[in-house]
């Protein structure tokens, strides 16, 4: 098993914002899980200028048969977003409009490729107005939680086939929601493990991209963030992911040491960790 870690950066908020943060840092880990393809994670970890402001953008992308879905998300959703002249008065709806459109624009892909099955989550996180709102939208089960007094909030959905209102929504659509022989999970016709996804050409009329929306304004009570792919989660609770990331001094070693977590307890899909913190994380522990 191979890894890939890159360092913490620290950027200092600057522009037209009204938020009362100085600096954010963050990390992020990414390593390859056991199974026989190439990782097929990828995400997003900036600082962008955006109408005077600097804006934090966050993301994963958990991407499956295949890695053309997830990497044309990193390479393009959020250029997307951002170039939509109605992102800064309404962000939820650019965000909904934007993940629709490129939804169309990976199944028009699809329909030219014979061979093009591939799909992906995503999760994705904006920093805005100076620091003090956080929005993050998803579709899947990348999933993002915020530390708050140090217990855990989770802040997006995972897309799950044996919850009642995304069975609901498949079966409305025509398709069909059983537990696979192989390992007891619920997939959708058969095949997919979630609910909603970006591609995904051959069930996409059974499935859906609308994501789920968190917007809300962060109090000083808010420490920091987590977004990470199922390798994570698949074994790790919210509250011991908060854990782990107290004990540690910087975003990067928070990272690396939740990755190394997810390891030690047996997960064998690719593991993406970004943390994004909101207060020097010294100043928890």
């Amino acid at each position: 098993m191979n890894g890939e870690v890159n360092g913490e950066e620290a950027t200092a908020w600057a522009g037209g914002g009204e938020g009362w943060r100085s600096s954010v840092t963050f990390g992020y880990a990414r390593v390859k899980g056991l199974r026989d393809h190439p990782i097929e994670d990828y995400h997003v970890a900036r600082m962008q200028s955006f109408n005077g402001e600097e804006i934090g953008l966050f993301a994963v992308y958990d991407g499956h048969a295949g890695t053309e879905v997830a990497s044309y998300l990193e390479q393009e959703l959020f250029d997307k977003i951002l170039a939509d002249p109605n992102f800064r008065d309404d962000p939820k709806k650019t965000i909904k409009e934007t993940y629709f459109s490129m939804d169309k624009r990976i199944l028009g892909k699809a329909e030219n490729e014979k061979d093009f099955r591939a799909g992906s989550t995503a999760t994705t996180a904006f920093l805005l107005d100076g620091g003090s709102r956080l929005v993050v939208a998803n579709v899947g089960d990348s999933r993002a939680i915020l530390a708050r007094n140090r217990k855990a909030v989770e802040v997006s959905v995972d897309h799950e086939p044996q919850k009642p209102e995304e069975r609901e929504m498949v079966e409305s659509k025509g398709g069909e929601v059983a537990v696979s022989p192989i390992g007891g999970v619920y997939r959708v016709d058969k095949r997919l493990n979630m609910t909603r996804a970006f591609g995904d050409y051959s069930i996409k009329e059974h499935l859906s991209v609308e994501p789920d929306i968190w917007d809300n304004i962060l109090t000083d009570d808010d420490d920091f963030f987590v977004v990470a792919s199922d390798g994570l989660w698949n074994v790790m609770s919210n509250d011991e992911a908060v854990e782990h990331v107290l004990a540690q001094t910087t975003a990067e070693g928070a990272a690396k040491v939740l990755a190394a977590a997810a390891l030690r307890r047996g997960s064998r899909d690719d593991i993406s960790v970004l943390v994004v913190c909101l207060k020097d994380l010294s100043s928890l522990s």
